[in-house]
């Protein structure tokens, strides 16, 4: 190594000496610098003054001529110990020198490789192990669970219990919910990511609203979808983070009389039961007691003097048909936007077993794990594009906007104000249920379940059983306990 002709650089080679106590011994051929004598240090102009670089010890020999080479080699074999290494520092011949490993290089090699081979072996088994552990069996990795899973199977399906918000789903969609999806954080929506990696994500998840659109006729011109929500408590919640401010007010269907608490509730004592009513102020209207029919006279007479932003239909236990046609004009009379929450019915909606909501409202909710035989989770409908010209005004249109602005606020008040990343697997899912929705086996499914609800609510009537509203034009009904003493408190 020649260090004489070195271009410019901000590197220098510097050489520190140290005071020593015993001189180099005469019988060396060679003129030899103490042991440890000199420190060899490189400097640079950039080097952190926080971080020296350590002084490196170095054992310097003048250069030797052939001559003495040839005799330090009979006299003294130092080189079975010692490695030598000449070289040039400005013109001048000089050797470091620099103690082997124990044994000879053979045997260094070799057991350099014998130490690869055993590091290679034990990664290797590492990795089996940690494969083992990823690729173990809810039994063997959970044998607890798995057996609780197992007892909850067959409650499943030895039991009835003729829950309306519930449904068995196909294998198709507990395979997605059981995918690789899961591992995947993708928050944002398609095309505009949190998250690199997220193209196939963006592909399920634009599929799963196309077929959404698709499942209940719905245009992409005047309608779109968010897919996102947890569930329906969640997607309601949204569309009220969305378009109101704190303390607005909302109106739905009194709880008790089949509403749902999502749309805001209140206990008798006055305390708010849900996010709805302690965010936003609600008021319910109510199903008329003798009947059990929603008493639309009251809910407009209601309606026009509590003047609600938002004014929802829709709830978890109406057995009978909606009259959207009656809402839209209510709604229009006192300035408010329409909220269908179809959750129960959406189903059948889609099956055209039922009045839809789509012709009269301006938003429609719905969770996707009930009549739609989906995953659990929820889903938003809006409006876009022109509005009607024969609509009253709609929240927050007062300056004579003619186009719905509901996508950007229910969107980013789904993303990133009230959730998080969306689960893909859930979405993915989602998908798979909504192309089975558009197929004839699902139509004459939703058409058998009817039959089965009409035939259940047949068989009660003829044991003179009270049904509300004295039958059923959906998937569920109403049997009147209180003649027999029951109240439904547990």
């Amino acid at each position: 190594m020649d260090l004489s002709h070195s271009q410019s650089s901000n590197l220098s080679l510097g050489f520190l000496t140290h005071a020593s106590s015993s001189p180099a011994p005469a019988s060396n051929h060679r003129s030899r610098i103490v042991d440890d004598s000199i420190s060899f240090q490189i400097d640079s102009n950039f080097q952190d003054p926080s971080h020296p670089v350590p002084q490196i010890p170095l054992q310097l020999m003048e250069s030797q001529t052939d001559n003495q080479k040839e005799q330090n080699g009979k006299g003294n074999r130092e080189s079975e110990d010692e490695k030598e290494e000449e070289f040039r520092i400005l013109g001048h011949s000089m050797c470091f020198k620099r103690k082997r490993d124990s044994g000879d290089s053979q045997s260094s090699s070799s057991s350099s490789l014998k130490s690869s081979r055993g590091s290679s072996n034990d990664l290797e088994s590492r990795r089996n192990a940690v494969r083992a552990w990823g690729n173990q069996t809810l039994r063997v990795a959970d044998p607890d669970v798995f057996e609780i899973l197992e007892k909850e199977k067959q409650r499943q399906y030895k039991g009835i219990e003729l829950i309306a918000s519930e449904n068995f789903v196909c294998k198709a969609v507990m395979e997605a919910l059981g995918s690789h999806l899961t591992n995947k954080y993708s928050e944002g929506y398609s095309g505009a990511r949190y998250y690199g990696g997220n193209q196939y994500i963006d592909e399920i998840e634009t599929l799963c609203c196309e077929r959404a659109l698709a499942a209940f006729g719905l245009d992409s011109e005047n309608w779109g979808v968010n897919v996102q929500p947890y569930s329906c408590t969640s997607a309601n919640f949204a569309v009220y983070t969305g378009l109101l401010l704190p303390g607005d007010r909302i109106m739905g269907l009194d709880t008790p009389s089949g509403g749902n608490s999502s749309h805001g509730y209140y206990l008798p004592n006055g305390r708010k039961v849900s996010g709805a009513s302690i965010f936003f102020e609600s008021l319910a209207y109510k199903v008329n007691p003798q009947t059990g029919y929603i008493d639309f006279d009251k809910l407009e007479e209601r309606a026009l003097d509590f003047r609600p932003k938002i004014l929802i239909c829709g709830g978890s236990s109406y057995p009978r048909e909606w009259d959207y046609s009656r809402f839209r004009q209510i709604a229009d009379k006192c300035g408010a936007v329409l909220l269908c929450d179809m959750a129960q019915i959406s189903g059948l909606v889609a099956a055209k077993e039922s009045v839809s909501p789509f012709d009269y409202c301006d938003i429609v909710t719905s969770t996707t794990h009930k009549s739609l035989r989906g995953p659990r989770g929820g889903i938003i409908f809006y409006r876009k594009g022109s509005k009607p010209r024969k609509r009253g005004m709609l929240l927050n249109q007062g300056d004579g906007s003619d186009r719905y602005d509901f996508e950007e606020k229910i969107n980013f008040a789904v993303f990133p104000a009230l959730q998080g990343g969306p689960h893909n697997n859930h979405i993915a899912a989602l998908a798979i249920a909504l192309k089975q929705v558009a197929t004839p086996e699902y139509k004459a499914y939703m058409q058998q379940v009817k039959k089965n609800a009409q035939a259940l609510a047949s068989a009660l009537l003829r044991r003179n059983c009270r049904l509300v509203t004295g039958g059923t034009d959906n998937h569920l009904l109403l049997w009147d306990l209180r003649t027999l003493g029951l109240t439904g408190n547990f």
